[in-house]
């Protein structure tokens, strides 16, 4: 029987995050504010690749808190849906171990129809275990798609707000050059390998399971 708490990792595929006209006429509003102003100011011997190249604007800075805000509310409910999951894996383990340690115990000395329930009883716990593991495991790779989802977002925001910048900046051309949408670097529960590819069904319902506007 299907554990219901694995529904809203599976569940159809909600609406991905769209980029609706307000955020949009923000970020393009916030641009030509920028722009218009000078900000950010380009250094005269800034050149790509080095500190004084490093440029941002309270914009960028803003889009980029709201990103991180949105990963981290995502991995809070990753954390709080597993917290039972883990509860479970660790009644499941105990379990299985204390019928291993009986199963080994009774070879010698019960009935062989017995063994063999009792081997029985070992395997399905085996089997309880794996697919305890199986939803914690499911369940963070939906939360990084769903972070890899979030960052794409306001990565595209950041790129509507800098191409409106470039165009109002009185130092656009040289402001194009050296300026760049900075993300800080994934956490690690958003780089962690868990074995092989999501089935299609389980991959759309986790890309897409997330609203945003």
């Amino acid at each position: 029987m299907r554990d219901k708490r694995s529904k809203d990792w599976i569940k159809p595929a909600a609406p991905s995050i769209r980029y609706g006209p307000f955020a949009r006429l923000s970020d393009w509003w916030c641009a030509g504010r920028d722009g218009r102003k000078g900000i950010p100011s380009v250094p005269h011997d800034a050149r790509p690749g080095t500190p004084l190249a490093e440029l941002t604007t309270p914009r960028m800075m803003f889009l980029g808190q709201l990103g991180v805000g949105r990963i981290e509310k995502v991995w809070i409910a990753y954390q709080i849906e597993v917290a039972a999951l883990e509860a479970e894996l660790k009644e499941c383990s105990a379990r299985r171990d204390a019928l291993a340690v009986e199963f080994g115990e009774a070879g010698q000395r019960l009935p062989r129809d017995v063994v063999h329930t009792l081997a029985a009883r070992v395997e399905e716990a085996e089997a309880e275990v794996a697919r305890v593991e199986e939803q914690i495991k499911i369940g963070l790779r939906v939360t990084q798609r769903r972070a890899s989802m979030i960052e794409a977002h306001v990565r595209r925001r950041c790129a509507a707000y800098l191409t409106r910048l470039v165009r109002a900046h009185p130092d656009g051309a040289r402001l194009n050059d050296l300026m760049r949408p900075r993300w800080p670097d994934q956490v690690d529960w958003a780089r962690a390998s868990l074995g092989p590819p999501l089935s299609a069904p389980v991959a759309r319902a986790g890309v897409l399971g997330v609203r945003g506007s």
